[in-house]
This record gives structure tokens, sequence and C-alpha cells, in this order.
């Protein structure tokens, strides 16, 4: 078990998380200044020789850029009047050190058909929809609507990187690195809104913000909670987009808990880290993250019951896991009314919007108001999509766009509704590559199942994460940014798959010449 809880712990993570902090550190002193090109080329440059001298932690590097940067933006650097952010910065200096791998090292790629061929697929539904979006759209909304799917691409060092117990242990450490960075970052900024002076929440709302790592908003309901918080009708909602992995990793320590503890004392090492993952799961207030963990703790248990795990262990991990979130509840309410330093009254700020604040419904409502109109859109092209940067005029509720165009009426190719996104921009060929992924991991861990692999914990855990994304992609779209993406490349070296690799052409001239017509040797003449 120890062995087990080192694959994702130990004393590089405190390391790690440091490093992280400081980079952090820099990334707001330096913002919006020319300085954030030193940090950004250290970073560029660093990582180009980290792919060169290994592809496996120039893998993690970026995977942990895609955990823990939000959108990308943590450091970004202005080159002739474009803003570049640290996520394309770091994939161009991830894909020159494995063009480095190719040219000079004589490495090749090997795909597989049941792991590549679904997001090869996903790639040429993407490579469709930029053709007709560019067509129907203009440029520049196409190309800012599709750049996220170049993520994909890091399909090219996963099938050159000979996936040994060492190599997948290194992938583990960094999502679990990431995943705590992003649970304490969480916390802390909830604490820090919650106990700053109204000029320091300022400053740190202005780099989160521009940075692109967090959305954070003064809320007045649900009416309940705020009942739970005295002094004052009002508190903060810090959302990471990055949280995701926040519930993927819940889901991995769960499938832990029930597969492969034996002793109370295993039992309790795996409950620190998890109170940490449940306190966010809370505290995001997020409904689509609370649905992806239903479903994907749903696909969880039904493997438990299938496993005919006694009733006694699953009491007992009932114990445990309801201790953790009473404690992951209680953390997140100390952490908010423990008057060290004492809370400021933000009533006359313009932060506080007052007790009859349904910001949130009205956001509800207004994802709802757009539905029908997107519904509209994917009738005047149900098959192929009308391409990226397609976009689609609806009603707002929100007061904030309400400022900008006070009848509410606005315009987007972003859209919260995921799958509908797809259809809109992907059209069938899309919806079809996705499924065809779902459907691929669904098959390999029913496999892994069946088989009664040893790291099926790990498979099934993984394969929860998956479903808990899908889930969460109906009303948050995920599969279309570099989080989902990065997830879906990140979990394929720890299914087993089957060993057959992509024909390659030479194969396919080789079986065309087999099926070929015999030529005639005999010849024909025609009587008079």
């Amino acid at each position: 078990m120890m062995s087990t809880i080192k694959q994702w712990f130990d004393r590089s993570t405190l390391y790690g998380l440091l490093s992280l902090l400081i980079v952090h550190g820099i990334a707001w002193i330096t913002q919006h200044t020319i300085w954030s090109a030193i940090p950004f080329a250290i970073l560029i440059i660093g990582t180009f020789f980290v792919t060169k001298r290994s592809l496996v932690w120039g893998f993690a590097l970026v995977m942990l850029e895609i955990i823990i940067g939000g959108h990308g933006h943590l450091i970004d650097v202005s080159l002739g009047g474009a803003t570049i952010g640290l996520r394309l910065g770091m994939f161009c200096a991830v894909m020159l050190g494995v063009a480095y791998h190719i040219f000079f090292k004589k490495v090749r790629p090997t795909f597989v058909f049941e792991r590549d061929m679904p997001i090869i697929a996903i790639l040429i539904a993407v490579i469709i929809g930029f053709i007709i979006g560019i067509f129907r759209n203009p440029f520049g909304d196409a190309f800012d609507d599709a750049n996220a799917f170049v993520t994909l691409g890091y399909l090219l060092p996963v099938a050159m990187i000979v996936w040994t117990n060492e190599a997948k242990r290194i992938i583990l450490w960094t999502f679990a690195l990431g995943a705590t960075w992003i649970a304490i970052s969480s916390v802390a900024l909830l604490y820090l809104f919650s106990h700053l002076s109204v000029d320091g929440i300022w400053a740190l709302y202005h780099f989160v913000r521009d940075a692109r790592l967090a959305e954070v908003t003064l809320l007045s309901g649900p009416a309940w909670l705020v009942a739970m918080l005295p002094n004052g009708p009002w508190f903060f909602r810090v959302f990471e987009p990055a949280q995701a992995f926040v519930m993927f990793f819940t889901l991995v320590l769960c499938s832990m808990m029930c597969f492969i503890t034996k002793t109370w004392r295993s039992r309790v090492m795996i409950a620190i880290p998890l109170v940490l993952m449940f306190a966010v799961d809370i505290s995001s207030q997020s409904r689509s993250f609370w649905i992806g963990l239903f479903v994907g703790g749903l696909a969880l248990s039904m493997v438990v019951l299938y496993e005919r795990i006694s009733f006694r262990e699953i009491l007992r991990m009932k114990i445990v896991g309801s201790t953790a979130s009473l404690i992951a509840l209680l953390a997140i309410w100390v952490a908010v009314v423990i008057p060290i330093p004492q809370r400021p009254d933000l009533t006359n700020t313009k932060y506080y919007r007052g007790q009859d604040d349904d910001t949130r419904e009205l956001a509800v409502s207004s994802r709802w108001n757009l539905l029908g109109p997107m519904m509209d859109q994917i009738e005047q092209s149900p098959v192929w999509g009308s391409g990226f940067g397609t976009s689609v005029t609806f009603i707002s509720d929100d007061p904030r766009l309400r400022e900008i165009n006070p009848n509410g009426e606005w315009t987007t190719y972003r859209f919260e509704w995921g799958f509908h996104d797809i259809w809109i921009k992907m059209g069938i060929p899309g919806l079809l590559a996705f499924g065809w992924f779902f459907f691929t991991i669904l098959k390999a861990t029913i496999r892994s199942i069946r088989e009664k692999e040893e790291t099926r914990w790990l498979t099934v855990s993984l394969c929860a994460g998956i479903i808990a994304l899908f889930a969460s992609h109906a009303f948050s779209p995920y599969l279309n940014h570099p989080i989902g993406l990065g997830f879906m490349i990140m979990v394929l070296p720890f299914f087993s798959w089957q060993k057959k690799p992509i024909p390659s052409m030479a194969n396919v001239l080789h079986v065309a010449e087999k099926v070929a017509l015999p030529p005639v040797r005999k010849a024909v003449t025609v009587r008079e």
C-alpha cells in the first residue's frame, strides 16, 4: 500500500509545490510588464531541453501546465502586437523536442489502432469543421474557436514514449501534484478573498482574472449556505476551470479506498488528501462538477458491486468517506469565518450586491435561453455542422452582459451546452468521433475488469474520470478545452490496449496487391 501511495506523493511533491508557488509569484510580479519575457523564455527553453533529454518528462511538464495553468495565460508575452501565452509556447517547445527525437535520435512513433484511431478521428472531424468554418465564418473566429484542439497533438509523444512502470509513475506523480496544487490554491484563494482588505482583494482579483486562472464572484446565496456564515450576508465563490482535475483525482482516491486499502492506517492516509479534494469539490459550487462526480461515482459503485466487495468493507469505506466529507465542510466553514485577520466589511463597497442577489440563477436561465437558438443553428446544417466560429444570438439574463447591452441580446461562438457545441461546429462526424473515444475507454476498462488485471483499480478510476468529464461537458464545455482534451490524452498509457498497429502505407499496398485480380496470361482471339 505504501508503494502505491508513493506513486502519487513522495518527498519531491513538496519541492514541486514550492516550485509552483515561486512560478506563480513571479508571474504576479511580472504581469503586464516587459519583464514577463524573462520567465517566459526560461520556461520555454527549459521545456525544450527537458524534452530533448527525456520525452516522458517533457510530456509531464506540458500536462502539469494544462492542469495548473487555467486557460494557458499564467505568463504572457507580446510579440508583434499579438499576445502569446505560456501554453502555446510550451506546446511549440515540446514539439520541437519531439522533432529532435525523430530526426536525430531516430525515434519513431508506434501508433496503436485501438488507442489512437479515436483521437485521429476527432482530429479529422476538427479539420473538417475548421475548413467549413473558414469558408462560412471570419477566419479569426474560426481559428480562435478551434485552436484548443492542437492539444490532441500530444498524441505524438504518447506514441513515441516507451511506457515503462517508471514512465507511468512520473505521469501519476504529475497528476497528483497538479490536482493538489489546484486544491490548495482554491482553498487559499477562498481564505484570502474572505479576509484581505479591499485593496488586497482588488490586487489579487486582478491577477487571477488577467491570468485567467479563476473566476471569483461575490454571491449572497444559496440562502441555506449563507445562513451558516456569520458576519455578513455574503461569501466568495472561487471557481477554477482546472478544478476538473480535482474531480478526476477525487475519483482516483475513492477507487484506492475501494479496491486496495486493507487497513485503517492506509484508509486514513488516503482520507487526508481526500478531505482536501472534497473541500474544493464542494466550495467550487459547480453544478457541472457535481453531476460529473455523481455519474463517475455511480460507475465506480457498479464496479464495486461487480467485484463483490464484502458489506463490511463497504461499510468501512462509507465511514471514512462520510467523515472526510464532514471534515471538508468544516474546513470550508473555518476558512471563511475564522477571524484571523478580521474579515472586512464589504457592505458599502462595489463588491456588495445585496441579499436578494440571484446572479447564479440568472446565469442558469441564460444557459436555457441559449439552448433554443443553438437547436435552430443545428437544424441549418445537421450533418456536417456549420464549422468553427459559428455564432448564435440569444437573450441573456446575466446582469454583467445587460450592463453592456440593456436588452440582453448577445452574440457569441462560445457555448455552454458542450455536445450541442460539437454538433454545431463539427456535425455528426464530431459526435461520432468523441463517442468512439468514449466507448473505446469503456471497452478497455471492461476488459481490464474481466481479466482481473492487478492495476484495474487505476483503470476503473480513470475511466470514471472520463465518464465524469463527458457528463460535465453536457452543461459546461470541456471536450473542446485543453483541460478536457489533455486529460483524454494523459490517461491513454494506463489502459491495456490490443497491440494491433495502425496499418502503414506499405502494408496497405501489399494487401492491395494480394486482393488484386490476377493478370490474364493467355491470349484471347476473336473468331470471325
